[in-house]
């Protein structure tokens, strides 16, 4: 598989050949809008509290593997769109 790389205000994001987006660099893209500043870590942590509060969630996903870094959840942009609007609703909720 060969990942399509999508820099959003300089932040790598990145699809799947057929066009899935890569959950936790989506959430590090809009966490960088948001927030002003990137952090992976971030992304992982944000994903992991959204799956924790609403489970279901990971139905919109699709877990592939990847060399070097494990399992990664992918979306498609229906399942990207249901994970930002939650998304969105986690990060004003959060204290800045």
């Amino acid at each position: 598989m060969n990942d399509i790389i999508v820099y959003i205000d300089d932040t790598p994001v990145r699809f799947t050949d057929d066009g899935e987006v890569f959950v936790i660099d989506a959430i590090g893209a809009v966490t960088d809008a948001f927030y002003g500043g990137e952090d992976p870590e971030s992304a992982e942590m944000l994903w992991r509290e959204l799956i924790r509060r609403q489970p279901e969630l990971y139905a919109y996903c699709r877990v592939i593997a990847i060399d070097g870094t494990g399992p990664m959840p992918v979306a498609d942009s229906d399942g990207w769109e249901k994970i930002h609007e939650t998304l969105f609703e986690l990060l004003i909720a959060l204290p800045q």
